[in-house]
């Protein structure tokens, strides 16, 4: 162990022990930097929250400290990830942490640097604590795979198990995809009965659905699933039909209970005595009705298929598409297409489409795209989910940096960026598109938080050689019988218009199921004002209602969260929002 780091750490932590247990708002926050960040995953609150600088940290702990009572704060000096250690930034040093509540287990990772006004004083940069598991409900960790001294086969124990879901889950989750199947494996974990259902045939056609060439953009290591890491022969970059294969292995190998060709029947109604809900569902043409406490949506934040409405659709000649609906580049063989929106997607099928065989490919960029090479993302990615790391420890590190502290860190290096990706950048401007590295230049790496990306998988290199064309800046103004109209009077003539438009949000969609109640629940997706995504893993507004959107990480990390506040609910520790 690096012994001054040690003290350092060590120090710290007894003051901070000491200003929880005086219940000394002030003097806790003094132990931060001016510009320090707090983190706090359901420890002073029932919530997820950010603060940064004295004045917020100051004002929530003050409002929330006499409540809170936090005790046994210990280093973690025997955990070879999180003993102290040297930080990420320059002359900082970074520990992780345990501690007690009255009710929970919790843990802590802190990041400290050197105030230049105060010689030898170390102030913490970024505080991260959560909650870990409530005592008395930790995880039940893996089973001896005996049943009543070997008298039953696991066959009949899965059964068993699953009729008694099915008759009375505690939580309905809408959703069979990556993130759905991950905060049931949780649940399951966590002692959660969980029944989910989706509306496909099959686990993963939300993935086989989509075109054939499509192949994850981030590394096997940040989307690895939960509890089930991927072999180590599997690719670096995910393909569709091995994402869609594994989900349906995972749902067998997590034992979860799952009902496919089952979706909500409108509406639902939350009776607020009892806190459940009844909810009617349709599996496979027979109507079921049940009663869960809760009903977790981990449909994503995307709803039906966004398309503009434009003059003269009827009139077109040729086929007129959503990117949601494209299936694959062999029908368009020989063929001229217009792609509309430069996003991953339009991206990916102009490539997949000249790669393929189209007579022409050309590009419609509506507004500025912030692109970079997917080995310069990949490489952010990769400082926090490396191969010799524990998924469950890349997760924890990467939520000690507050989101917006991460935006800030990227964007402060927002000329090595340009630099690093600066014949695309530059090769892309001079083939005519609209390119940047964001509005403050931390690039593409956030916009999986706010939005959609731009992540180059090989599209650049065409458009740069002139193969794939690119009109910027132009809108549609109608549709031709054999071409499109553009708003500075310029016509291209096309066989084949394919939208890549984007999706309205998902409350839209659930709003037909949900009718008003959706709208109590609150926006989902998206960051707010302090970073932390909106409505996600945290109360949404209305009881018994969640969200479970974002990437594999979040889910990964996030699942933990919303288990521990659905167990808090029942066991009297949390209060719902009647």
């Amino acid at each position: 162990m690096d012994t001054e780091s040690n003290r350092i750490a060590s120090a710290w932590l007894s003051q901070l022990s000491y200003s929880l247990e005086q219940k000394d708002a002030a003097s806790c926050a003094s132990l931060f930097h001016p510009d320090g960040w707090l983190r706090d995953l359901l420890v002073f609150t029932w919530n997820l929250r950010t603060l940064n600088g004295h004045g917020q940290i100051s004002a929530y702990l003050s409002s929330n400290m006499e409540s809170t009572t936090i005790s046994e704060l210990k280093i973690s000096s025997e955990d070879v990830y999180f003993k102290p250690s040297p930080g990420d930034l320059p002359g900082s040093v970074s520990s992780g942490f345990t501690f007690s509540t009255p009710i929970a287990n919790g843990r802590g990772l802190f990041t400290l640097t050197r105030i230049a006004s105060e010689p030898g004083v170390w102030k913490a940069f970024t505080l991260l604590v959560s909650l870990d598991s409530l005592k008395g409900h930790e995880p039940i960790g893996a089973e001896q795979g005996v049943y009543h001294g070997n008298s039953l086969c696991w066959s009949e124990v899965r059964e068993q198990r699953a009729r008694i879901i099915e008759a009375n889950p505690h939580v309905l989750i809408v959703g069979a995809g990556q993130n759905g199947l991950q905060v049931a494996a949780r649940f399951k974990q966590m002692g959660i009965p969980t029944l989910i259902i989706d509306k496909n045939g099959r686990i993963g056609d939300q993935w086989r659905k989509r075109y054939p060439s499509l192949t994850l953009h981030t590394t096997k290591q940040h989307h690895t699933m939960l509890f089930q890491p991927y072999p180590e022969t599997w690719p670096r970059y995910t393909p569709r039909d091995k994402i869609a294969d594994w989900l349906e292995q995972y749902a067998v190998s997590q034992d979860l209970v799952v009902w496919m060709k089952s979706q909500l029947l409108p509406a639902p109604s939350y009776n607020k005595d009892k806190m459940e809900w009844a909810v009617s569902i349709d599996r496979d043409g027979k109507i079921f009705t049940i009663n869960p406490k809760h009903i977790v949506l981990a449909t994503g934040i995307l709803g039906g298929p966004y398309t503009p409405v434009i003059e003269g659709r009827d009139l077109f000649k040729g086929q007129i598409l959503h990117s949601d609906d494209y299936t694959g580049a062999p029908e368009f063989i020989g063929k001229r297409v217009v792609v509309v929106g430069t996003g991953n997607s339009g991206a990916d099928i102009a490539l997949d489409l000249h790669v393929r065989g189209a007579q022409s490919v050309t590009l419609l960029q509506r507004s500025v795209t912030c692109v970079q090479a997917s080995e310069t993302v990949n490489g952010i990615t990769d400082q926090f989910w490396r191969p010799e790391v524990p998924t469950e420890v890349a997760d924890y590190r990467r939520a000690g940096t507050p989101f917006k502290l991460m935006k800030q860190m990227l964007s402060e290096q927002k000329d090595f960026y340009w630099e690093k990706d600066k014949h695309i950048l530059e090769g892309l401007a001079k083939a005519g598109m609209n390119v940047n590295l964001g509005p403050d230049g931390s690039g593409v790496f956030p916009l999986v938080y706010e939005r959609l990306g731009g992540m180059d998988v090989g599209c650049a290199d065409r458009i740069i050689a002139g193969k794939i064309k690119v009109k910027s800046g132009l809108g549609i103004k109608k549709f031709l019988e054999h071409g499109l109209l553009f708003n500075d009077d310029t016509i291209l003539d096309t066989d084949v218009v394919i939208f890549a438009t984007g999706f309205v949000n998902i409350q839209s969609v659930m709003r037909g199921i949900f009718g008003e109640t959706i709208d109590k629940a609150g926006p989902a997706g998206g960051v707010d004002e302090e970073g932390e995504m909106r409505g996600a893993y945290r109360p949404t507004g209305h009881p018994g209602l969640w969200y479970a959107p974002g990437d594999f990480q979040i889910s990964r990390f996030g699942s933990r969260l919303l288990a521990i506040q659905l167990q808090a609910i029942e066991l009297g520790y949390m209060k719902q929002d009647i």
